[in-house]
């Protein structure tokens, strides 16, 4: 092919958080039948305001009768804790507002037979900072702060955005860090979770503690969703674990570091994901209704009362995320043409002199010896929209249609977003770069036959926020966050330079229609 080749208990009405159904077969039923998790939730001890949070954790769980959240208050820091030995068993799911002294033997005993016998269990926040020499504690939380926690406790875990994946960091230094506490954007790394799939593809949270340089075993974790820690509040620079689970034993974990303070946890962000993440732990699904990007935004930190924070699932227009997850219909009534099948009229080249015209009702862009690349672009710009087309190109050549793109100048070079056209086997339906120095997009391209040669091949698009998805011939081929690219901007059909001596080559698109998501 040319070209380009993530004992002492205070009981408060409901505050630890049992989720339905994992634990015990009698809970499970309950959670099954719609009935309210029970949790128990553990405080007592922590560097952070236990006695402000704990509520806020309570209302939020009970937003809605999701839990039914009983307290568990541990003896003070100055306080013998030998006594300290709360019942599991019966509950769907643990929550721990807990940060202070070990418990004693047979508790931590209990808790891990409760846990890998098949027990739900949600660490919030400094939570993770909790037991820095409790073996089993840190493998159920995969990665913690803190407490004297260094590279002998396991790796860093970070996202790379340059390579597109988590790596682990063996370097030696101290565990736990954050930077100044200011509003950011959380980015969902895995889409398909239960938590996270009905959740937006990122999401501002409140200003909270960002924290970073977690360490751990990280065994049997997958991390959910991250944020970047800037160097310029005092972070990391790097792309930090913010959701995280882990499977330790038969049980789930849920490991959350948002959470504060008071305004953190009124933070939207904090309360849908610690609500999915808790029915997850307990029953390992999520059957709560998904949050739609209209209402946790990835441009302005939403907040609200926890006790209200089920009114965010019950205001997400119905259907709307989950339309997020197929092709775009082909049947709705409101696509709009933008080629009328005779004229190129709304369109005008930008770049190159490739040429470009209309026959037997398709639009034919033909190469030219020693053209850079040439677009022919819409005049009007789109931000959110769906738009389909059907395309032809040569087998020698390859092509694309770029999508909010824009020039650098008045008749400057097109950049931006480019979905690839290119013969089987080839890169058709990822996501390009173009002119960006940022090459490919999508870094994963594993189907590379979805394009059928020589005949019209179907393309449909999808871009809404900074989440751009591809389908080719009904193949779904690429489902990407893309934060660094124009919200809006053009489209472009682009015809490819080619070397001396090659060539002449075509490609043809029909069909071209685009519906506006806003």
């Amino acid at each position: 092919m040319l070209l380009r080749n993530l004992t002492r208990f205070r009981t408060a009405s409901l505050c630890l958080v049992a989720l339905a159904g994992s634990v015990l077969a009698s809970n499970s039923s309950d959670a099954a039948d719609g009935q309210p998790l029970k949790t128990l939730l553990i405080d007592g001890q922590n560097n952070h305001a236990w006695q402000i949070t704990t509520p806020l954790i309570q209302a939020t769980l009970e937003s809605g009768g999701l839990c039914e959240v009983t307290v568990v208050t541990s003896p003070g820091k100055k306080q013998d804790l030998s006594d300290f030995n709360p019942t599991f068993e019966g509950y769907d799911v643990v929550v721990s507002n807990y940060n202070g002294k070990p418990w004693n033997e047979a508790t931590q005993k209990a808790f891990e037979a409760y846990v890998s016998g098949g027990g739900g269990f949600v660490t919030v926040h400094a939570a993770d900072n909790s037991f820095p020499n409790w073996d089993a504690y840190n493998k159920m939380i995969g990665l913690g702060g803190w407490g004297g926690r260094t590279e002998k406790d396991g790796p860093l875990v970070r996202w790379k955005e340059d390579q597109q994946k988590f790596t682990r960091d063996n370097s030696p230094g101290k565990g736990g860090t954050h930077g100044r506490r200011k509003p950011f954007q959380i980015v969902v790394r895995e889409k398909n979770h239960p938590i996270t799939e009905g959740l937006p593809p990122s999401f501002m949270q409140v200003a909270d503690e960002l924290y970073g340089r977690l360490r751990g075993p990280a065994a049997n974790m997958t991390v959910l969703a991250t944020a970047y820690s800037n160097p310029q509040t005092g972070g990391t620079g790097e792309h930090e674990p913010i959701l995280m689970t882990i499977d330790y034993g038969k049980g789930r974990v849920f490991h959350t570091t948002l959470g504060h303070d008071l305004p953190a946890m009124n933070g939207l962000a904090f309360q849908t994901s610690l609500r999915r993440g808790t029915q997850w732990a307990a029953n390992g699904t999520v059957s709560l209704p998904a949050v739609s990007g209209k209402v946790l935004t990835s441009k302005d930190a939403a907040s609200g009362e926890p006790a209200n924070a089920a009114q965010a699932e019950a205001t997400s227009p119905a259907g709307a995320d989950a339309a997020m997850t197929g092709p775009p219909s082909l049947e709705a009534n409101d696509w709009v043409s933008l080629f009328d099948g005779k004229s190129l009229s709304g369109w005008t080249q930008k770049n190159g002199t490739a040429s470009y015209r209309v026959e037997d009702g398709a639009i034919v862009g033909k190469t030219a010896t020693g053209s850079p690349n040439s677009f022919l672009c819409s005049d009007k710009n789109y931000t959110d929209f769906e738009l389909t087309f059907e395309v032809n190109v040569d087998k020698a050549l390859n092509s694309g249609v770029q999508i909010r793109s824009k020039t650098r100048e008045e008749g400057g070079r097109v950049y931006g977003p480019q979905v690839e056209i290119e013969g089987n086997p080839g890169e058709s339906g990822y996501i390009y770069g173009e002119a960006t120095g940022r090459g490919w997009i999508t870094k994963e391209q594993p189907i590379k036959d979805a394009y059928q040669n020589d005949q019209f091949n179907r393309f449909r698009v999808r871009a809404v926020g900074d989440r751009i998805q591809t389908w080719v011939n009904d193949t779904k081929i690429a489902d990407i966050v893309d934060p660094e690219s124009a919200r809006e901007g053009f489209l472009g059909l682009q015809v490819h330079g080619i070397p001396k001596n090659a060539g002449p080559y075509e490609v043809r698109w029909k069909d071209i229609r685009v519906r506006s998501l806003k």
